[in-house]
């Protein structure tokens, strides 16, 4: 027993070593030319590459472009658009990220100052002006690389109810609808400017904190004999 033992932790030490020094990335899908998928390259350092194909419907003069198939940790100053063929010139007059998807909090800010609807016990309503919302937007931290780069805090919000302020919410809010400027997922925004109009199927890529990959070992060994050991390996990705 003692042998098996001491056999199982030498492979075991053997491997993980191995492991170690074999990769530093696990890409997710082969990209090679041609490819349609998306790919994704994640490192040791807590971050990722994404490419993934756009199909673009490009009109003469200046395009407005939307896509929200993006990671929440995306990198704004890493995103590159380009056609992979190198056949089309984009030109990229602007660019914004919207990473504040919608949520209660940002919807109590749009509505500060005016008076909604509280639902009270799932039955009741009552009537309350929001003073303050305590919502504060997401702030990208340059520093904080690869990790979770958008701090947010925030504070407690004040309602004026039958008028009496209170601090934290009466209720469920009701809104009557969301605001005009409000986005349901992280976006990418581009106007776009090219020199030959017509459908594209362009390549976007760009750097994505919040991925992180992880090999488990599995392994068999025989109690005696040089029988032919087993081993399973698993790679996790987060």
């Amino acid at each position: 027993m003692k042998r098996k033992l001491a056999i199982t932790a030498t492979v075991l030490q053997t491997m993980c070593f191995a492991g170690a020094a074999l990769v530093t990335a696990i890409p997710a899908q082969q990209a090679d030319e041609g490819a349609t998928g998306p790919a994704i390259t994640i490192y040791n350092q807590n971050f990722a590459v994404v490419r993934q194909p756009l199909h673009l419907e490009l009109q003469p003069g200046v395009n407005e472009i939307h896509f929200t198939e993006t990671t929440s940790f995306l990198e704004p100053d890493s995103v590159m658009l380009r056609d992979p063929l190198g056949r089309r010139q984009l030109q990229v007059l602007e660019q914004n990220f919207r990473n504040d998807p919608v949520s209660q909090e940002l919807l109590l800010s749009l509505y500060e100052g005016k008076t909604i609807n509280f639902r009270v016990n799932n039955e009741k309503t009552l009537s309350g002006k929001i003073i303050r919302s305590g919502y504060v937007p997401r702030i990208y931290d340059y520093r904080n690389a690869y990790g979770n780069q958008y701090a947010q805090g925030g504070t407690q919000p004040i309602i004026e109810v039958d008028g009496h302020l209170q601090f934290g919410l009466p209720g469920q809010p009701l809104f009557p609808a969301l605001g005009s400027d409000t986005v349901l997922k992280p976006t990418l925004h581009w106007l776009l400017a090219t020199d030959k109009p017509g459908k594209l199927d362009a390549e976007l890529s760009y750097v994505s904190g919040g991925m992180r990959w992880q090999a488990d070992y599995n392994v068999v060994a025989p109690e005696s004999g040089d029988k032919e050991r087993h081993h399973r390996r698993w790679r996790w990705r987060r």
